[in-house]
């Protein structure tokens, strides 16, 4: 019997209002994809904003990277949300 991936679930609740809190389950998703898990995350409360096309762009945080860069990274390796 083959052996089941990891997986984990990350919940993001928080968008620009509060963009530290926004950008780490992404975070820990390209984390957990680089470590051949598979993440998937769920956008709650005002978190659904993150899917908003456009809207990543305008969140960042000082020594983070930058929101539309780790949804691009998380989307381009499998990465799916919940909404």
């Amino acid at each position: 019997m083959a052996e089941e991936k990891e997986k984990i679930v990350l919940i993001a609740t928080h968008a620009g209002e509060d963009p530290e809190r926004a950008i780490f389950p992404l975070l820990l998703a390209n984390a957990a994809q680089s470590m051949d898990v598979e993440a998937v995350v769920v956008l709650q409360a005002n978190g659904v904003h993150i899917a908003q096309k456009g809207y990543a762009e305008k969140v960042t945080f000082p020594g983070l990277t930058p929101l539309k860069t780790l949804v691009d990274n998380y989307v381009a390796n499998g990465g799916t949300f919940l909404v």
